[in-house]
């Protein structure tokens, strides 16, 4: 009896059939084929009311984290699901946060009935007992027995269910608790979850949001609120979004409006670092604010999990790919069996060198050229991570039911210019469009007012004054011989591919294949070869595509004189 009969790794598909041959169809038994005696899918579990059907929403809390985080901080976290404990002090002592949390669930007391509510700390399961009873809503705490080193709080097994208990019959609204009601305890009457701490492991999310699953049918409620407050991060931690648990197989959408929501939601949550970054005057970001804001909306994402190899935590990924990066990605996708081939990278966990030198190797081949967006270098190391586990490309899901004209901020912008409105109507007209539209498309994308607001002023300054983008910038005079193929794509990111698909179009043979300057060995995928200076760019008055040829990875790790 399994709850995940499925897949997302191609070749790890029909394993389960090929061990269990001998099933049932029909009410009769049937012997060589699938060996499926009973399976029931979690949108028939919903519409047969077993299940809630999961109502998924997000606030923004404005609080940024992991500001120089050391090394070690990133890996307990990363690797261990463990937020440090400056870090965690600071989540629980937030007030902004908090009464977020709280105001939240007072504005919709009625709509959200029980919740469970996850904590970072026992501090912060302190801190907001507190500020829900102080705004009247009856609220207690639940922690491990095991005695908290910062507070000192223990609590007995005895006193945690007397609590537990009281929630069970009604006497309780909220239940905050830190990672002790993850499994094993029944709270039927349970109508949300709010998820006040983030988390690297899809287990654990999935643990967590299923306190609040069961349906009338089961002793259940109707719909399941989870409710996540999301936080910007400094770096990039790889914290699981509840949405993506719901991609793919496990399906449960009824409608194209429901997926519409979705698609927007998973896309809000990835622009959050982006926005913050242009509202941050001090980073610049002239290169994204440039191009037409649609191109900065994503057209789909690779979505996938893997397993850590220290832990072995499971993490799930998205990886947003846009206009500007597509070609690229199904490119690399294609080639990764070469890839892997040509670096002889056969085990199932790659170490951070060999991770390290494929993503350069992937960038000089596919990622080259200017691109904005551009692609994230991590996003490619986790998709080598999960190609080494499971041997296959992970699945891409289009955003094809989003409608990008509604969220063209240039064009709202172009209608504020046309009208000619002065502050006052443009405030009206901006009030309007966010609170009024129908589908609150604006409102899911952007998360923010303040977000949007910040890039409509962006598209305004474009019209008024359409050569503020115009490249100013004097560089430092050098020979182009003198350059790195590297340097050159710092300078100018389109001759630096120009030069590489010279390079290649250079070493192609008449059999379609690509031949290594060195030892002459063949093969078709770009991936098995490195462009690079062979003989320095400047000797005998040669221009530089005569000089660029591509080697090997074997040849490429010989010095040029030696060759």
């Amino acid at each position: 009896m399994t709850a995940t009969p499925f897949r997302t790794a191609e070749e790890e598909q029909g394993l389960l059939a090929k061990i269990y041959t001998d099933g049932v169809q029909n009410g009769q038994a049937v012997h060589g084929d699938i060996g499926i005696t009973y399976q029931i899918g979690l949108k028939e579990l919903i519409n047969r009311r077993i299940l809630s059907k999961p109502v998924l929403e997000s606030y923004y809390t404005d609080e940024f984290y992991g500001k120089e985080l050391g090394l070690k901080a990133w890996e307990s976290i990363q690797h261990l699901d463990m937020i440090p404990d400056d870090l965690a002090k600071k989540m629980a002592e937030s007030t902004a946060r908090n009464k977020l949390i709280v105001e939240t669930y007072q504005t919709n007391q009625e709509k959200y009935g029980q919740t469970i509510l996850f904590a970072v700390s026992v501090e912060h399961a302190i801190q907001l007992t507190a500020q829900f009873r102080k705004a009247g809503i009856a609220a207690d705490y639940v922690v491990s027995s095991i005695k908290d080193m910062i507070t000192g709080v223990t609590l007995s097994r005895e006193e945690n269910e007397k609590k537990i208990n009281a929630y069970r019959v009604g006497d309780l609204q909220v239940l905050i608790n830190v990672n002790i009601l993850t499994e094993g305890v029944d709270l039927p009457k349970t109508q949300t979850v709010f998820l006040t701490r983030p988390t690297v492991s899809t287990i654990l999310m999935t643990q967590m949001i299923g306190r609040a699953l069961r349906g009338t049918a089961a002793g259940g409620t109707a719909n399941a609120y989870i409710v996540s407050f999301i936080d910007a991060w400094d770096e990039h931690i790889a914290w699981v979004n509840p949405e993506s648990l719901f991609v793919g197989n496990n399906d449960f959408q009824e409608n194209a409006y429901e997926q519409k929501q979705r698609d927007l939601r998973m896309i809000a949550i990835s622009k959050i670092e982006e926005f913050a970054r242009i509202l941050d005057d001090s980073t610049d970001t002239s290169l994204l604010e440039k191009v037409p804001f649609t191109q900065r909306i994503p057209v789909g994402m690779y979505a996938f999990t893997y397993l850590e190899e220290n832990g072995g935590i499971e993490h799930a990924y998205q990886v947003m790919v846009y206009n500007s990066t597509q070609k690229a990605y199904e490119n690399m996708m294609d080639s990764l069996p070469d890839l892997f081939q040509s670096f002889h990278a056969e085990e199932e966990y790659l170490s951070e060198h060999q991770l390290m030198e494929m993503e350069k190797q992937c960038r000089d081949t596919f990622f080259c050229g200017e691109m904005v967006p551009p692609y994230e270098p991590k996003d490619v190391i986790h998709i080598l991570k999960y190609y080494a586990q499971y041997e296959s490309v992970p699945k891409f899901y289009t955003f094809d039911e989003v409608d990008r004209s509604k969220l063209d901020v240039g064009v709202i912008a172009q209608h504020i210019w046309d009208e000619d409105m002065g502050e006052r109507k443009k405030a009206e007209y901006i009030d309007k469009i966010w609170n009024d539209a129908d589908d609150n498309m604006l409102r899911l994308f952007f998360g923010k007012k303040l977000y949007f607001l910040r890039q409509l002023d962006i598209e305004l300054m474009k019209i008024r004054y359409p050569d503020i983008y115009e490249e100013n910038v004097v560089y430092e005079t050098r020979k182009l011989e003198e350059l790195s193929l590297h340097d050159i794509g710092k300078v100018n990111p389109e001759m630096e591919l120009q030069l590489r698909e010279m390079a290649f179009e250079k070493a192609k043979t008449s059999d379609g294949n690509y031949q290594c300057a060195a030892c002459g060995m063949k093969n078709h995928s770009r991936a098995c070869f490195h462009v690079d200076h062979i003989i320095p760019m400047n000797q005998g008055g040669k221009s530089v595509p005569e000089n660029l040829q591509i080697l090997c990875r074997q040849c490429n790790g010989i010095k040029g004189d030696q060759i």
